[in-house]
C-alpha cells in the first residue's frame, strides 16, 4: 500500500485563521475580530482523507503588517521544508487576502524549488455563514498534493481556480470570486469531486528558472509605486526620489500616459539614476516597452500590476542588474 501524500500547511494570518462577532459577521471581523487558535482554528476545517496534512504556525500577520521581514521568514520557512522533508508533497500557506499576490509572487521570484506551494486565504471568516474558507483550504491542500501541481511555481487557490502567482490580482474587495488571472487565464481548477486539473503552464521565468532564486536573503531597496491622476504634477515623482527612492512604478493612465510635468519629472528621474517602470491603472492589457521608451530610458511593464512590478523591480536592484538587464527581466519573468 502506497502512502498518502504528505502537504505541510504553514500558518500566516489573515481572515481564513480569524473569528468573526457571530455567524452574521462579514465585515465587522475586520475591525474587531479574534485571532483563531490553531487547535481552534483547524477544528472548523475538514482535510481530504487521500492527504496527510501536517500544520506549522510561522506568523500572525494580518495582510496590513505583511512586508520584507515577513516574506523572508515565510521563504526560509518553504526553503527548510523542502530541503529537510524529501517526503512532502507539496505546502500550503494560510494569507490575507489584502496582499497575498504580492506574497506569491515574491515566492515565485525567489524559491530555489519545484515543490508546488499553493497560497489561500477566505473573503469571508470561517466562522461566517457562505464561508468560502472551508472549501478553499480544501481545495488547497488537494491541489499541493497533486504531482501535476510541481513545476508550475507559486499558485494561488481560490473560488476553485488555480491561479499562476506570475499573473493573480485581487479584483474585489468582498466578492468570493475576488482572485482572477490578468490576462492570460487561469492554469486550471478543483472540480467538485476534488479532482484537479491544469489546462496550461507558464512560460515565464520563475523559482528554480528565475534569476532571484539563488539568493539566500535579497536585499530591499527602496521601490515606491506612483499613482498618477487627472491633473497630476511632476511632484509625484519628485517626492519619492528626493527621499531616496532608487526606483519607481508609475501607475500610469491608460495605456502608459502621463500629464506633461509627470512625464518631464519621469525624464528627470531616469537622469539621476534612477530606474522607472511605465504601469498602468487599468486592470488588464500590457504596458508595452515602446519604442519611446527606449530613447528616455523607461521600462514597460508588461502585464504586471504595479505591486508586482514594484516587487519584481526591487529585486532587480537588489540583484545589480542595470536598466538594460531590467528590461530584460519584465520580457521574461
Amino acid at each position: 500500500m502506497s502512502a498518502r501524500p504528505r502537504v505541510v500547511l504553514l500558518l500566516t494570518g489573515g481572515t481564513i485563521g480569524t473569528a468573526g462577532g457571530d455567524d452574521l459577521d462579514r465585515l465587522d471581523y475586520v475591525d474587531d475580530g479574534r485571532a483563531l487558535g490553531d487547535e481552534e482554528a483547524l477544528a472548523l476545517y475538514r482535510f481530504p482523507a487521500e492527504v496527510e496534512v501536517s500544520a506549522r504556525r510561522v506568523a500572525r500577520v494580518p495582510s496590513t503588517l505583511v512586508d520584507e521581514g515577513f516574506w523572508a521568514q515565510l521563504r526560509a520557512r518553504v526553503l527548510a521544508v523542502a530541503r529537510d522533508e524529501p517526503d512532502v508533497a507539496g505546502v500550503v500557506v494560510t494569507h490575507g487576502t489584502a496582499t497575498l499576490e504580492e506574497t506569491a509572487y515574491v515566492l515565485h521570484l525567489t524559491l530555489a524549488t519545484d515543490l508546488p506551494v499553493v497560497l489561500v486565504g477566505a473573503q469571508r471568516p470561517p466562522t461566517a455563514l457562505g464561508s468560502d474558507a472551508q472549501v478553499g483550504l480544501l481545495n488547497a491542500v488537494r491541489v499541493a498534493a497533486s504531482p501535476a501541481a510541481r513545476g508550475h511555481g507559486v499558485l494561488v487557490v481560490m473560488d476553485d481556480r488555480v491561479l499562476s502567482a506570475r499573473d493573480v490580482v485581487k479584483t474585489s474587495n468582498g466578492g468570493l470570486d475576488a482572485f482572477r488571472a490578468r490576462d492570460h487565464g487561469a492554469l486550471g481548477d478543483v472540480d467538485p469531486y476534488g479532482g484537479v486539473w491544469f489546462y496550461r503552464r507558464l512560460l515565464r521565468r520563475h523559482t528554480l528558472g528565475s534569476p532571484f532564486s539563488a539568493d539566500p536573503a535579497p536585499r530591499w531597496p527602496r521601490v515606491e509605486v506612483v499613482p498618477v491622476w487627472a491633473g497630476a504634477d511632476g511632484r509625484v515623482v519628485e517626492r519619492p526620489v528626493a527621499d531616496g527612492a532608487r526606483g519607481l512604478v508609475v501607475a500610469s493612465l491608460p495605456p502608459g500616459m502621463n500629464p506633461p510635468a509627470v512625464e518631464v519629472a519621469m525624464s528627470r528621474a531616469v537622469a539621476a539614476g534612477v530606474v522607472v517602470v511605465v504601469g498602468s491603472r487599468a486592470a488588464t492589457g500590457r504596458v508595452t516597452h515602446r519604442r519611446a521608451f527606449e530613447e528616455r530610458g523607461l521600462v514597460g511593464s508588461d502585464t504586471l500590476s504595479p505591486p508586482q512590478a514594484r516587487i519584481l523591480l526591487s529585486l532587480c536592484l537588489a540583484a545589480g542588474m542595470d536598466r538594460d538587464a531590467v528590461v530584460d527581466a519584465f520580457a521574461s519573468c
